[in-house]
């Protein structure tokens, strides 16, 4: 296993991950999303802040980052290791950019996308899962912690079943807890009961 092609991997991903999307998108209609909202720079906040167009060019790109640094690591490897490595690594990167003093999103969508490129069934069903969940509460964070809670669970199932290397449930695992650390703010939120739901003030 080479060692030195890997950590090269996952910096690039660290890298990748920094990129920061929403802010820039902000700051192109006038907005800095750092100091709206929630001060992240994930879709919903720049919804909230900026609206529709920019907020789905940021989940989109957001996503797109999670799958080239793992792309780029299956490239670059050829390993499981490798891509764990830099799907943890991108999750991070957006979490706290390089570019914004270690300020950034919760990571979700760039879970996703890395989850695309481990097994890309996975992650459609999820994110469909997911516009499902809002569409009925409007609540973002609910959204994201319950399938960010079932990755984890997916892989297990199909490593489990010999489909995908046990690397893998170690990428859902670490990816679960760098994004409900992130989402600690929204869980006593949503625990009061005073969460901001998606379209509306509450």
């Amino acid at each position: 296993m080479d060692w030195w092609m890997i950590l090269a991997a996952s910096a690039l991903a660290y890298l990748i991950g920094s990129f920061p999307t929403g802010y820039l998108l902000g700051r192109l209609h006038g907005v800095n999303v750092l100091e709206q909202g929630s001060g992240r720079t994930g879709g919903t906040n720049v919804l909230r802040s900026v609206g529709a167009m920019p907020a789905l060019l940021t989940a989109g790109i957001d996503i797109g980052k999670g799958a080239l640094a793992v792309w780029l690591a299956r490239q670059l490897t050829g390993q499981p290791t490798g891509e764990v490595l830099a799907g943890i690594a991108v999750i991070l990167g957006h979490n706290h950019s390089l570019f914004l003093r270690f300020r950034g999103g919760a990571g979700v969508g760039t879970s996703m996308g890395a989850l695309a490129v481990i097994y890309w069934p996975a992650a459609v069903a999820l994110v469909i899962l997911m516009l499902i969940i809002v569409a009925i509460t409007r609540y973002a964070s609910l959204g994201s912690l319950i399938i960010t809670t079932l990755t984890p669970l997916i892989l297990l199932v199909l490593a489990s079943l010999g489909m995908l290397s046990w690397m893998y449930v170690g990428y859902g695992l670490i990816a679960w807890i760098i994004i409900v650390l992130a989402h600690r703010p929204n869980i006593r939120r949503l625990l009061q009961g005073t969460e901001r739901r998606v379209g509306g003030s509450a």
